[in-house]
């Protein structure tokens, strides 16, 4: 996590790499890690913070102006922040598809990509992520789609264009941060999101 994402550019974090050994690991990296019990129980011990509090199935709207606050992190779609303004950013979405199979092992690696005519883009099958042991195994397709949930960032330089008009109003808005995916416009992997969001804790507190 040496790399600052806020000085990395969305057309080169968006490039994918050529592999060209036998790595069939998802990423190079010479230490990868997943937390001991899952990223869900991780998440659960963090929020179960007495100075968290969650609150779903609302809109920011509809609560900012019960939540006093100090400092802001908006980690939702800039563009929607601001109404779209200057009209809406392009984000590629996911559909997925869930499925389990009665054998050990449904396929060769945890990750495989289907680059060319398949109207998927890669499947994961999860449980060499986990190391668990069962006699069925779980796989989920990804599909690519224009609407849905805001995923990736599209990198065009028009895009990035009216993004830099977003980030002037963002810089001009006092009191909120932006950040992630979405906040920024810039595609991260976790270990960037999570050193961006250590970076702005950092530079909050002093």
């Amino acid at each position: 996590m040496g790399l600052d994402p806020g000085e990395l550019d969305a057309s080169v974090t968006a490039r994918v790499p050529v592999r060209l050994g036998r790595d069939d690991r998802y990423f190079s990296d010479t230490y990868q890690a997943m937390p001991r019990h899952g990223y869900t129980r991780m998440f659960e011990r963090m929020l179960a913070h007495p100075g968290i509090k969650v609150l779903l199935g609302a809109d920011y709207r509809d609560v900012v102006g019960e939540v006093a606050y100090r400092e802001m992190i908006y980690t939702g779609p800039v563009d929607e922040f601001f109404d779209h303004r200057f009209g809406p950013l392009p984000y590629r979405s996911l559909r997925f598809q869930h499925e389990t199979h009665d054998r050990p092992v449904f396929q060769p690696a945890p990750v495989v990509n289907y680059p060319n005519e398949q109207p998927y883009t890669r499947i994961t099958e999860f449980k060499y992520l986990t190391g668990q042991e069962h006699a069925k195994t779980s796989v989920v397709y990804e599909y690519p789609c224009d609407d849905g949930d805001p995923y990736y960032p599209v990198p065009r330089p028009e895009n990035a264009e009216l993004y830099r008009r977003y980030k002037a109003l963002a810089d001009a808005t006092p009191g909120v941060h932006f950040a992630g995916r979405l906040g920024t416009y810039r595609y991260y992997n976790m270990d960037q999101v999570v050193a961006q969001a250590l970076t702005l804790y950092a530079r909050l507190r002093g």
